[in-house]
C-alpha cells in the first residue's frame, strides 16, 4: 500500500513538473519572440541626421512644466540657447507648477537675456495641468515637450524641425538617453532605461507605438486640441506622454519615431535605490489605466515572465528539479536581452560589459516583481505629491 502512495506522489510531481515546464516554455518563447520583434522593428527605422541645409522652418513652442527645479533651470535654458535653430521660430514656455523655491525669480532674470523665454503659471495642480496650460498658451504650430532636468545637443530642435517638415507627422516620438550616474545602481538604471527605449523604438518601427517619453516628445498643437478631451488616465499623476500617444492612435493620427542621435535628450538617473523603485512603481502603476491593447499585452507579458522566473527561483529551494527549468528559461532570456542591449548600446552611448550585464540579468526578474507589486499596492508618489 505504501508503494502505491509513493508512486502516486511521484506521478503527481512528474505531472506538475511537466505542466510547469510547458508553461515556462510558452511564456519564455513568447517573451523571446517579443524581443526579436522589437529588434526587427529597430532595424526598420531609418537613422536621420540633419545637415542644416533646410531653408524651411516651423515655429516651435518648447513647453516645460517645472516644480522646485531652481538648481536645473539655468543649465536648461543655457542648453536651449546653444541650439542651432532660428530663435525667430522659437518660444520656450516654462510653466510653474506652484514651486516653493526661487526658480521663477531666476527665470525672470534669464528673460532679460532671452527674448524667446516665457514664464506661465499653472492654475491647476500637477504636471498634467501644467502641460495643458502651457500648450494652451503656446503659439507654435509644433509643440515640443521636455523636462527641466534634461539637456540636449545643439542640433536637437533643428533635427526635429527638418523631420517634421519632411514627414508631416502628428506626433514625433524621440529617443531619451540616461547618463550613467554613480556606481552599480547608476549603471543598472542606465541599462534598464536602454531596454525601455529599445522597446519604445522597436514597437514604433512596426507602426504600433505603445510608449513614449514626455522628456522628448513633439506633436502638432492642432492635433492635440482635437484630442485633448479624449485623453485617458487623468486620475494618474504621471503618464501624460503615454496616454496622449494612445489617444493619438485612436484618432488615427500619423505617429513617427525619430531615430536620430542628434534629436536625443539626456536625463539623469535617480539618486537612491528608494527614488529609483518609487519611480519605476509610478511608471508601472499607470499601466493599469492603459486602454491600448498592444501596450497592455506587452506590459503583461514582461511582468509575467519576470515574475514567473522569480517564483521558479524560489521553488528551486524546495526541489532542485525546478532549478533545471529556471536555468534553461534564464539562459534564453539572458540571450535575447543581450541581443537587445547590444543593438542599442552604441546609439544610446551605454557601456554594458558582459559580467555586469549578467549581474543585472539575475537581479532584473525580482526587481520587476517588486516594482509590479509596489505599483499595485502603493500610492503614486511624485515629488511631494501623492496620487492614487
Amino acid at each position: 500500500m505504501r508503494v502505491v502512495v509513493v508512486l502516486n506522489k511521484a506521478t503527481r510531481f512528474s505531472f506538475v513538473m511537466d505542466w510547469i515546464a510547458v508553461f515556462t516554455f510558452i511564456l519564455v518563447a513568447g517573451y523571446a519572440a517579443l524581443i526579436v520583434y522589437f529588434l526587427k522593428g529597430w532595424g526598420l527605422l531609418p537613422e536621420i541626421n540633419t545637415r542644416h541645409r533646410s531653408r524651411r522652418s516651423v515655429f516651435i513652442s518648447v513647453v516645460i512644466p517645472f516644480r522646485n527645479e531652481e538648481r536645473n533651470l539655468e543649465a536648461l535654458i543655457d542648453s536651449i540657447s546653444r541650439q542651432r535653430f532660428s530663435f525667430h521660430h522659437l518660444e520656450v514656455v516654462m510653466v510653474d507648477d506652484h514651486s516653493a523655491d526661487n526658480g521663477v525669480e531666476r527665470l525672470h532674470e534669464l528673460q532679460r537675456r532671452y527674448h524667446w523665454l516665457r514664464v506661465e503659471f499653472s492654475s491647476g495642480h500637477g504636471k498634467k495641468a501644467a502641460l495643458r496650460h502651457g500648450i494652451s498658451a503656446a503659439t507654435g504650430e509644433l509643440i515640443v515637450t521636455t523636462d527641466a532636468d534634461c539637456h540636449f545637443g545643439r542640433a536637437w530642435l533643428q533635427t526635429i524641425s527638418e523631420t517634421y517638415i519632411n514627414q508631416n507627422p502628428d506626433m514625433l516620438i524621440m529617443p531619451v538617453g540616461m547618463e550613467q550616474g554613480n556606481g552599480f545602481l547608476g549603471a543598472f538604471q542606465q541599462n534598464d532605461y536602454l531596454a525601455l527605449q529599445m522597446v519604445t523604438a522597436g514597437a514604433a518601427g512596426w507602426n504600433v507605438p505603445v510608449i513614449s517619453s514626455g522628456a522628448n516628445l513633439a506633436f502638432k498643437k492642432k492635433s492635440y486640441l482635437e484630442t485633448a478631451r479624449k485623453i485617458p488616465g487623468e486620475e494618474y499623476l504621471s503618464g501624460d506622454d503615454v496616454f496622449l500617444l494612445h489617444a493619438f492612435k485612436v484618432e488615427g493620427f500619423r505617429i513617427v519615431y525619430l531615430k536620430s542621435a542628434q534629436a536625443m535628450v539626456k536625463t539623469n538617473p535617480a539618486k537612491s535605490l528608494k527614488d529609483f523603485l518609487f519611480q519605476r512603481m509610478r511608471w508601472g502603476g499607470k499601466s493599469k489605466g492603459y486602454t491600448d491593447v498592444w501596450a497592455r499585452m506587452i506590459a503583461l507579458l514582461i511582468l509575467l515572465t519576470n515574475s514567473w522566473l522569480t517564483i521558479l527561483l524560489f521553488l528551486m529551494f524546495f526541489n532542485v528539479s525546478y532549478g533545471i527549468i529556471w536555468l534553461a528559461a534564464m539562459m534564453t532570456k539572458v540571450l535575447v536581452d543581450r541581443m537587445l542591449i547590444n543593438r542599442g548600446k552604441h546609439f544610446f552611448n551605454v557601456s554594458s560589459d558582459l559580467p555586469r550585464f549578467l549581474a543585472f540579468s539575475f537581479l532584473y526578474p525580482p526587481y520587476i516583481l517588486v516594482a509590479g507589486i509596489g505599483s499595485i499596492l502603493l500610492k503614486e508618489r511624485w515629488k511631494d505629491r501623492t496620487g492614487k
